[in-house]
């Protein structure tokens, strides 16, 4: 079941949802959180790169596109083209199948029973509840073309990239005190973001250099790696972890130099890219839909 109450824009959601806490970030799916942890690196040492089908496989969902892990370690996996979101367990046996007609993308916990979800189809945001399924309106953007994909976090804020629009654009967090604020443009199609910890922005595109950095402050966008297209982006100590769709890889990228390391190869459609509590990867072929676990550096 899903309702949505339509609008432009609100600012603020009703009132069962105000009780969301503002530091939203605490709570947050520990990928999400390690992502917005980030600091400097000594001599690293990456694994040899290894092929998609030859890692741990930790579920199959059928045409799965973006994943998330939330603060219990659940695992949730977006299906645009099925049109559904399915939470899995640490394990990775299905909990529950939730059907959302409006092509569902990107997502972001808010707290133990919220997250921020992203539908594609209408190109807005919606407060998604993890327990009911049900969906309320937060962000409707109003740029034409291929809707909203992913969606990032910072403290406080909700990374927004207006993948139509060609823009990252920030939204308070709960509880919800104002509407999308612009911080850059003339990306492209950016389709997610992460910061990266010394105040600027990670934005992954689907288009070149495939990574770029933000300053959020001067509005400033400098290539970070060269990529053809990339979906999905994780930051951990200084390294870029990034979903490679163009090239079939995930990889590493080291931000202090800009080296490339590809870590595991043959993703025939790399979309989904997550982090779990104990530093491994998901990743995510949408083509087979198979989810498999791959180790960082």
């Amino acid at each position: 079941m899903r309702t949505v109450t339509r609008g432009r824009l609100r600012a603020a959601v009703p009132l069962a949802l105000a009780g969301l806490a503002l530091s939203a970030i605490s709570c947050a799916a520990p990928g999400v959180a390690a992502a917005a942890r980030s600091g400097s690196l000594g001599p690293t040492v990456c694994p040899a790169p290894r092929s998609f089908s030859s890692l741990p496989l930790f579920a199959h969902v059928t045409k799965a596109d973006d994943v998330m892990v939330d603060s219990s370690g659940n695992v949730w996996v977006s299906n645009v083209g099925g049109h559904k979101v399915t939470e899995l367990s640490p394990a990775g046996m299905v909990v529950h199948v939730f059907r959302d007609g409006q092509n569902p993308e990107g997502m972001v916990q808010l707290s133990s029973s919220t997250m921020a979800l992203a539908n594609q189809k209408s190109n807005q945001v919606v407060v998604f509840n993890t327990t009911t399924g049900a969906s309320t309106l937060w962000v409707q953007l109003t740029s034409k073309g291929l809707g909203v994909d992913g969606l990032g976090v910072e403290p406080g804020m909700l990374l927004l990239p207006d993948a139509a629009g060609g823009t990252l654009d920030t939204v308070p967090l709960p509880p919800f005190s104002g509407g999308p604020k612009t911080i850059a443009t003339g990306l492209g199609r950016p389709v997610d973001a992460t910061p990266v910890g010394d105040g600027t922005l990670l934005v992954s595109v689907e288009n070149a250099p495939g990574l770029v950095r933000v300053n959020p402050t001067t509005g400033t966008v400098t290539a970070a790696a060269q990529f053809t297209s990339t979906d999905d982006v994780v930051v951990r100590n200084g390294i870029a972890y990034v979903a490679d769709n163009g090239g079939g890889t995930m990889s590493a990228v080291t931000l202090s130099s800009g080296t490339v390391t590809t870590l595991v190869t043959g993703v025939k459609a790399a979309q989904g890219l997550a982090m779990r509590a104990d530093g491994t990867f998901l990743v995510v072929d949408e083509k087979s839909g198979d989810i498999r676990v791959a180790t960082g550096c």
